[in-house]
């Protein structure tokens, strides 16, 4: 018998269909080695033995159509074995398909995140630049003030006379007789010139 009648990978879904397959191999002269030796190889080893038996002028053709049967039933497994794996490579497309789009769906918030964190940044670095380019305006400003505040002490320095000017407004008994008469000299100068003692000069 070529086939089992169990063998859900002969690709042969009916017994009946087994039973007449393995008869016709037996009826004509056939054993189950030819099926046997080849049931996991690929179809091109399967073709080339038979190729191999039919062009064979001694070997009787009964044999040549017990293989040609034998042949038959290798096809038929051979395009079950491809189906089968063809299905699991779908179903693994299928599993990394899942993988990928679960993987996008992340990448995907993880890019919006992104992105909302750097449009709070450039916000904060605009503003930050505003501030920046303020204080440098302010900086010009000033900068443009300081030599002008600077010939202003040059043209209008402070009188020499102010300091002994608070001498004077003090009472000359607390100064003791030195001191009373340098101050007496200076009020004396000051009055000359216009001032008052009770009052700042303009």
């Amino acid at each position: 018998m070529a086939m089992d009648y169990g063998d859900h990978a002969s690709g042969f879904r009916h017994n009946e269909v087994i039973k007449f397959i393995n008869n016709e191999v037996l009826m004509n002269g056939g054993s189950p080695d030819f099926y046997m030796a080849f049931r996991s190889r690929p179809w091109n080893e399967v073709e080339d033995q038979l190729l191999a038996v039919v062009v064979d002028p001694q070997v009787p053709s009964p044999i040549k159509r017990a293989c040609a049967w034998s042949a038959l039933a290798l096809s038929v497994r051979v395009a079950a074995r491809q189906q089968e794996q063809q299905a699991y490579r779908v179903q693994r497309l299928q599993a990394q398909l899942e993988e990928r789009e679960v993987a996008f769906w992340s990448l995907s918030s993880q890019l919006q995140r992104l992105c909302k964190e750097r449009e709070e940044v450039a916000a904060e670095l605009r503003c930050t630049l505003a501030s920046v380019q303020q204080a440098m305006a302010e900086r010009d400003v000033l900068r443009g003030r300081l030599p002008q505040a600077e010939r202003s002490v040059q043209i209008y320095p402070l009188p020499q006379e102010i300091p002994h000017f608070f001498h004077l407004v003090c009472p000359l008994q607390s100064l003791c007789p030195a001191e009373a008469a340098v101050a007496s000299k200076e009020g004396a100068s000051i009055k000359s010139r216009g001032w008052k003692l009770d009052q700042p000069p303009v």
